[in-house]
């Protein structure tokens, strides 16, 4: 980030495509509810999409990379700082380089999600390293996410695109040593965070979680996970965000979102899950996630007869 200076950046609306896949039963008496889906997903930024203030050094703008920062530096090396999409799917898990994510996910039945349950998609990283205040830095970008689904037990079938959705992503570049007397946007002195306030990312006005699709006379219900870095569910959902830095990403109250700490880096793992019924989220937990790996919609999917 730059040192001593206030950037906000303003995502432009993130265009994002869920793809739902529909499968013929053929010879089937009767429709039987799918246990086990395959899934492809994957994030990009979009091409000529990112913004920058002005100032020196260069910037970098590709499908799962935006740096800026000192010419020939790197954001690994300290010397530029950069947003990047990875693969959480792969074992060990990508922070570079983009997805897709692929994989196998079973509709969970009791409301309890575990194992193969959670499916896994993309991350996002923020390598927030301190930059001069002569370079420029980023304050905007378009995320395209796309999700493929296809109905494997007990029957497989084609995919078929679904609906778009777009949404707000706000990003907050903060000075390390905060605002009016030295307090972050949420109201903590900066010297209670390692390195200085945090940097932010906020969203709003979008629920992705217990969104619910009908096929073949069975309704599933998709959600966002956040997840832990081992795989398990942190939560269902995006947590909210203080009223201070919605504030400040110039959000309303209520908010959802993530905080970067400064000098290092800092990965949200995102996945999904699709259930037999709602899932139990406590409140707040039903906001959209960037790059998360699937951003679903409500939307009624109907099976495809066969000719």
């Amino acid at each position: 980030m730059k040192a001593n200076t206030i950037t906000k950046r303003t995502m432009k609306p993130v265009a994002i495509a869920l793809v739902a896949a529909l499968g013929a039963f053929a010879g089937s008496a009767s429709a039987a509810m799918v246990t086990q889906w395959s899934y492809s997903t994957n994030a990009v930024f979009v091409a000529g999409s990112a913004t920058w203030d002005s100032g020196g050094g260069t910037t970098t703008e590709l499908a799962s990379e935006l740096s800026w920062g000192t010419t020939g530096g790197s954001f690994t090396g300290g010397t530029r700082s950069a947003l990047t999409i990875g693969d959480f799917s792969e074992s060990p898990e990508t922070l570079t380089g983009g997805g897709p994510a692929t994989g196998l996910v079973t509709t969970d039945e009791d409301g309890t999600l575990a194992g193969s349950e959670i499916a896994k998609g993309i991350s996002i990283s923020h390598w927030n390293n301190p930059l001069s205040s002569t370079l420029a830095t980023l304050t905007g970008a378009t995320i395209l996410d796309t999700l493929s689904l296809t109905p494997v037990l007990p029957s497989g079938g084609p995919t078929e695109p679904g609906p778009d959705l777009q949404f707000v992503f706000k990003f907050s570049e903060t000075p390390n040593a905060g605002g009016v007397g030295g307090l972050c946007a949420d109201g903590t002195s900066a010297a209670a965070y390692p390195g200085g306030c945090p940097d932010l990312f906020g969203y709003q006005n979008l629920s992705i979680v217990n969104q619910f699709f009908n096929y073949d006379g069975f309704t599933y219900f998709v959600s966002v996970l956040s997840l832990n870095s081992d795989g398990s569910v942190d939560s269902i959902g995006i947590g909210n965000l203080t009223n201070g830095e919605c504030s400040a990403l110039g959000l309303s109250n209520g908010c959802f979102g993530f905080r970067t700490a400064e000098g290092g880096r800092t990965t949200e793992r995102f996945g999904f899950a699709i259930s037999a019924r709602p899932l139990p989220v406590p409140e707040p937990g039903t906001l959209a996630l960037l790059g998360m790996g699937l951003l679903g919609v409500g939307a009624s999917l109907r099976r495809r007869k066969a000719s």
